[in-house]
């Protein structure tokens, strides 16, 4: 095969300019993987995502509610309560294979058996509140296991036990809906109990959606994310189960969903697509900045919980999270690479 000049030299063009893209390319994601802050190792990317429009990932929300908790709440606020990461939940759901265990395991026992170590130095019935984030399908969830050690109800203020049943004099007759599971995710099936009480917390009557495809008909999606909190719920339930039993050997508690119940409450909502993780991050606040003082079903009180302008007026949670980054930064600069520029973000340009 015979190559003129000409077109040699074209193509060793082309290729130089190919390695030089290349190049570029390359050190725009190394710049990106540089580590702007060693504590919750945020990178620039992370950063980044603090633009407007952007999805917050886990290593940010991990950051900002480590530093809720030990910066901004009381000493006595930390003590009755517990914060999972964001890992924790993916952890406790990886799919497995049932025949790698022993035949009598239950899917509960092997779900839990993958993060019996999260809490080897913490008893979590001794606590009144458990916050396990949840993503699932590309949208930020937030679980709130609430006063783990009851069995029955009793009065907030001195602690003696209530008899009032819960308010399910509206019930309706509800449907059984089917659903996939998430792919690489093991999740338990919610029972007709869970069904039940999710229906009587938000008064939707679910009777007439029968029929529908719930992932794929855009007119419900809405439906299909109560649903998938409904299996979180059975999930959680099952590890708070075999946790007590190994953090408690030979005692006895109730974890029926009689027992321990769970509901989708109604909240403030996010007006757009990407600002999930920031209204969950806002929900753990708001837990303590506004706290719930009835917990009987339904809880109805939590619609006008607080203005969603405290998220996304002048994107202010945003610039929340990007002030501790900063004021973090700033209190380690003695360590801080000398090479490192912070990007501009849109939100800066913000008042």
């Amino acid at each position: 095969m015979v190559f003129s000049t000409r077109t040699f030299k074209f193509f060793k063009m082309y290729i130089n300019l190919c390695s030089d893209e290349e190049s570029e390319k390359e050190i725009e994601i190394k710049e990106d993987e540089k580590i702007i802050l060693e504590e919750g190792q945020i990178k620039i990317n992370d950063y980044k995502m603090l633009n407007s429009y952007k999805f917050i990932n886990d290593i940010l929300i991990d950051f900002y509610l480590n530093d809720w908790y030990t910066k901004k709440l009381s000493e006595e606020d930390r003590e009755r309560t517990y914060v999972f990461s964001t890992h924790f939940y993916t952890t406790l759901t990886k799919s497995f294979n049932a025949s790698d265990y022993p035949a009598h395991y239950t899917a509960s026992q092997i779900r839990h058996g993958k993060v019996r170590r999260w809490t080897k130095n913490v008893d979590i019935f001794q606590k009144d509140f458990v916050f396990i984030p949840v993503n699932e399908n590309k949208h930020w969830f937030l679980a709130v296991i609430c006063f783990p050690y009851l069995s029955g109800k009793v009065n907030m203020r001195d602690g003696t036990p209530v008899n009032e049943s819960d308010d399910d004099a509206d019930g309706y007759p509800w449907p059984r809906i089917t659903y996939s599971a998430v792919h690489d995710r093991s999740e338990a099936d919610p029972n007709d109990e869970d069904l039940r009480l999710f229906d009587m917390a938000s008064r939707e009557n679910l009777f007439t959606k029968q029929g529908l495809d719930y992932e794929t008909d855009a007119g419900v999606t809405k439906i299909f994310r109560r649903i998938q909190v409904k299996r979180i719920t059975a999930t959680l339930r099952g590890w708070l189960e075999q946790e007590y039993f190994v953090k408690h050997p030979g005692q006895i508690k109730d974890f029926s969903p009689e027992a321990i119940k769970g509901a989708a409450l109604r909240v403030p909502q996010q007006p757009n697509y990407t600002d999930c993780g920031l209204f969950m991050i806002h929900f753990v606040e708001m837990f303590f900045k506004r706290p719930i003082v009835d917990y009987t079903f339904p809880i109805r009180h939590l619609e006008n919980w607080f203005s969603v302008d405290e998220v996304v007026v002048n994107y202010r949670k945003r610039k929340e999270l990007q002030y501790v980054i900063l004021n973090r930064m700033e209190a380690k600069r003695s360590t801080m690479p000398e090479e490192i520029e912070l990007p501009i973000l849109d939100i800066d340009y913000m008042l």
